[in-house]
């Protein structure tokens, strides 16, 4: 049976292994924090650190400084502005709301999970590789070129009644495991539903079955070159 190639994970010599794992250990903690606004530099973090901002209200953070990776949870009305390099290109938020992230340097993966009113703003279409959300509303992608906004998402507009809200928090229930990613393909902003293709990684219904159509085209081409084999081999001993 034709399985898909293992993930690029896997690939990945152990000593990198190691070196992320050690560099994401050193986390530097912002927690409870309220109603300022702090600058974030080579005096308050390192290169090697992960910046975890927890229960956070009211803050406004200015990172002018590289770092690991940035993990958010629990805030609720925060402002993030990345103006240097995050090493794993990583931002994660979990049950945060109306979280602003202005993102000025390269960051290929924003994990958002059980959020609401997340706002990503890219300077530079270079900067943005995939965000990747499951159980959040009102969450909306802007991409500038030249100051000039030039790509736009938004997956909700919450203008619902009551009852309407009541029926989509039921269904969210439903879909609590469902995960999808938006990334730039072709020029265009492209939004999919990621699946977990046999105990795979995550991918897209699309690519699995671009996958799974060459897979099978594969074999048939191997069949069909088998049986041709065993046709000539056949003729050459008759």
């Amino acid at each position: 049976m034709n399985r898909p190639p293992q993930p690029p994970a896997k690939q990945v010599p152990n000593s990198t292994q190691a070196l992320v794992g050690q560099l994401l250990s050193h986390r530097k903690f912002f927690e409870k924090e309220n109603s300022q606004v702090k600058h974030l530099d080579n005096t308050s973090i390192s290169s090697n650190s992960t910046v975890f901002l927890r229960l956070c209200d009211d803050m406004e953070y200015i990172i002018d400084s590289a770092c690991t990776k940035i993990m958010i949870e629990e805030c609720k009305n925060l402002k993030l502005t990345v103006n240097d390099k995050i090493l794993t290109s990583i931002i994660e938020v979990w049950k945060s709301d109306n979280v602003n992230l202005s993102l000025n340097s390269q960051v290929q993966t924003i994990q958002i999970d059980h959020c609401k009113n997340i706002n990503l703003n890219y300077s530079n279409p270079n900067h943005f590789y995939s965000a990747v959300w499951t159980t959040t509303s009102q969450f909306s992608l802007k991409i500038f070129e030249d100051g000039q906004e030039k790509y736009t998402f938004n997956n909700e507009k919450d203008n619902s009644s009551e009852e309407e809200k009541e029926e989509k928090e039921n269904d969210s229930l439903k879909d609590e495991l469902k995960q999808n990613i938006i990334r730039l393909i072709d020029n265009q902003l492209v939004t999919e539903e990621l699946v977990r293709a046999e105990n795979w990684f995550p991918i897209t219904r699309r690519e699995w079955g671009d996958w799974k159509t060459k897979a099978n085209a594969n074999a048939e081409k191997l069949r069909q070159s088998k049986e041709a084999e065993t046709k000539n081999n056949d003729e050459a001993t008759n």
